[in-house]
């Protein structure tokens, strides 16, 4: 059997290793995830809302860099990724597979101005996650054959961050679910009170903005959505 090397992130810095002997990095269910915006955090730092989150229950977070230099968001992302893997949880990138690769995330969302799943599991390799944001049924089943790991679907419920979108509802998760074997992580107007509702039609998880970010008490929040996400 052929060694396949890659260049692997380990440490602060890179090193060669075989692709074939380094596992898949593993995203755990139930998710919680949460979408940063820095905006959001009441003018509280990011790193210190984040970092309150990630030790309360968040599982993974989506690092966005909106209006953000390749640079900036690099520099962003090395100040939190320490924090993040010390709670347990799991980083990943918007759209750029560079950054990712540069800082050593544990993988790639993607959005629908983003590249390909197929082109972004090209550059990845097979190791690292790889997420993609999905409005239908049809999106979905490609985003999954080109090399999705999970998916994130919205917009189910009115949201402040996408005010112009008709809600889809719980019925999309469930026929999405269904028509998928990778996690389905619904996004849109997600709180404590409406989680069980789609964790019971088949979503594997829920991902957040506001609903911690903004939260007087950021420990408090993700609890309670922990919870509602587990089952409890």
């Amino acid at each position: 059997m052929g060694f396949m090397a890659a260049l692997l992130y380990e440490g602060g810095h890179f090193v060669c290793g075989d692709i074939a002997a380094v596992p898949k990095i593993a995203l755990s269910t139930p998710i919680l995830s949460l979408v940063t915006d820095r905006d959001a955090c009441l003018g509280r730092p990011l790193e210190q809302v984040i970092g309150e989150a990630v030790r309360a229950g968040v599982g993974l977070v989506q690092l966005r860099g909106r209006g953000l230099t390749a640079r900036s968001l690099l520099q962003i992302g090395l100040r939190l990724i320490a924090p993040i893997h010390e709670a347990g949880a799991l980083l990943v990138v918007n759209d750029r597979v560079d950054v990712a690769l540069a800082m050593g995330a544990d993988g790639v969302h993607l959005g629908g101005g983003s590249l390909p799943v197929g082109v972004a599991r090209r550059l990845l390799g097979p190791r690292m996650l790889l997420g993609a944001s999905v409005h239908s049924h049809e999106e979905a089943v490609v985003a999954e054959r080109e090399g999705a790991d999970y998916l994130q679907l919205g917009t189910i419920f009115a949201t402040a961050s996408h005010p112009d979108l008709e809600p889809a509802g719980p019925a999309l998760v469930e026929r999405v679910a269904g028509a998928v074997r990778i996690p389905v992580v619904a996004i849109g107007g997600i709180d404590a009170g409406n989680v069980r509702q789609l964790m019971g039609v088949g979503a594997s998880g829920v991902a957040v903005i506001r609903a911690i970010q903004s939260a007087p008490d950021v420990a408090a929040a993700t609890r309670a959505l922990r919870a509602a996400v587990e089952g409890l």
